[in-house]
């Protein structure tokens, strides 16, 4: 029995969803659950589809395989550590299995570059949408606030991270298409993002957007690159409204970091009480779950806050500036539901064991993504893993100051990682060519299996390679 149409039914099915439910996470992203669900339903029906058809197992043994279900172990054991344990139960099968599940939908249904290239085509075009309803809601006040973007999402933060994930993908394809009308495309949506993204007021989204253009730069030997944006970072000085210059001047006032409440704010006494909790929880946490956090950390922040008066009494030093910074600080207390450190977020909620998880986890993701861009022989893949590489970049930049950790933050980011490792699996293929002599190849069967053995450590496999005999 042939199996081609039934596959390439699912296939395409699977790719849609995908899309749709991208789509739904962009414009929905605290909404719209029972459709986000079934979405990812169907792609797990077309996943199980495709085994019932072939009658086999079909699960792609990536090198993330082994550090997720370590990570998993991890939380789980974190949760019933925890005060809550049905509540960060809850958390993991929720949050923590619906990135994971996606990942491995992603890299066991997508089987062709042409799926990749219309998903990607899609997300792009989704983030243009969101920053273009964005920019409108700015200048009709539906999308503010505290006079900042944020388009579909609550927080300025989120939207600035979502942009930060996609621009960086966006500007390596505009150097990878070669005709105007696609270029003309990318030029808007660049514009328009980078715009969306100015208007968010978001520092760290500025010093990672412009660290991952130098890495752009550097990656794919754009060295003019680099001028342009060090030019228009000069020409954005002198026509931007002075409320922009003066919140980009605070990046470079590192003298003034743990000192001004206007750069890092809260922050401070959330990374303090933070390591506290930490000393106290070190091995697993206190579970995962922002509700968790939220608890403990308002007694310890009001704890070490105390201590600090007390100590204020005794120097004579308190002032009523000093009690009314105190109040706003008590409610600013009551709605802090994670660290703003992804590594103190990891660490606080799974403890030691699920922060070491976490960075294997990670490690493996850039050396992947490093090594494999090294080897590709194809432009288009090279483009993407540079753009994908440097979104991802970008994103962990984020995570000094803030926690990418939750959704919908995290959910997209696992839709790039499964992008990622999909277009690896498919550049490995049984139809990529052995290594040219130009590369450093002898152009034989026997050095291509051992080039991609050894520098991906046995990362993917295909029937290709398995055929092979040394």
């Amino acid at each position: 029995m042939d199996n081609k149409p039934s596959t390439s039914y699912t296939n395409l099915i699977s790719g849609y969803a995908f899309i749709a439910y991208f789509f739904i996470f962009s414009f929905f992203p605290f909404s719209a659950d029972i459709l986000k669900l079934l979405c990812l339903l169907t792609v797990m029906g077309c996943w199980t589809a495709r085994m019932l058809s072939e009658k086999k197992i079909l699960f792609i043994k990536t090198s993330l395989s082994i550090p997720i279900l370590l990570f998993l172990l991890c939380s789980l054991a974190s949760s019933f550590h925890s005060v809550r344990i049905q509540y960060s139960l809850g958390t993991i099968f929720h949050d923590y299995l619906t990135y994971f599940i996606l990942f491995f939908c992603m890299v066991n249904t997508i089987q062709s570059r042409e799926q990749i290239k219309r998903i990607v085509k899609a997300m792009l075009i989704t983030c243009g949408l969101v920053c273009a309803y964005g920019l409108y809601g700015y200048y009709t006040g539906i999308a503010i606030r505290d006079e900042r973007l944020v388009a579909t999402f609550e927080y300025h933060s989120r939207i600035a991270k979502y942009i930060s994930l996609l621009l960086p993908m966006a500007v390596c394809l505009f150097f990878y298409y070669k005709n105007i009308l696609s270029r003309l495309y990318l030029s808007i949506l660049i514009f328009v993002c980078s715009f969306s993204l100015i208007l968010t007021m978001n520092r760290t989204s500025w010093a990672a957007i412009f660290v991952t253009i130098l890495f752009i730069g550097f990656a794919a030997q754009k060295k003019y690159l680099i001028f342009i944006l060090i030019g228009m970072c000069a020409l954005g000085i002198f026509i931007s409204p002075s409320k922009f210059i003066t919140q980009a001047k605070t990046i470079t006032q590192v003298n003034k970091f743990f000192t001004s409440d206007e750069i890092l704010g809260e922050r401070l006494l959330c990374w303090r009480a933070s390591i506290a909790i930490m000393k106290d929880h070190p091995l697993l946490g206190i579970g995962p779950g922002k509700r968790n956090f939220r608890n403990v950390y308002q007694r310890y922040a009001e704890k070490i806050r105390n201590t600090e008066k007390q100590e204020k009494n005794k120097a004579g030093e308190q002032s009523n500036e000093t009690k009314v910074k105190g109040k706003a600080q008590k409610r600013g207390i009551e709605r802090l539901s994670h660290p703003h450190n992804v590594f103190l977020h990891l660490l606080v909620g799974s403890g030691i064991l699920g922060l070491l998880a976490f960075i294997w986890l990670f490690t493996n993701v850039f050396y992947t993504a490093i090594q494999s861009w090294r080897f590709t022989g194809s432009a288009y893949e090279k483009a993407l893993l540079t753009g994908m590489t440097a979104g991802l970049i970008s994103l962990f930049l984020h995570g000094f100051t803030d926690s990418f950790w939750k959704k919908p933050d995290a959910v997209f980011l696992w839709f790039i990682i499964g992008i990622l490792f999909t277009a690896i699996h498919n550049t490995t293929n049984c139809n990529q060519p052995p290594f040219p002599p130009s590369q450093g190849g002898t152009g034989d069967k026997k050095t291509f299996r051992e080039r991609i053995l050894m520098k991906i450590g046995k990362r993917y496999q295909c029937s290709f390679l398995k055929k092979i005999k040394l």
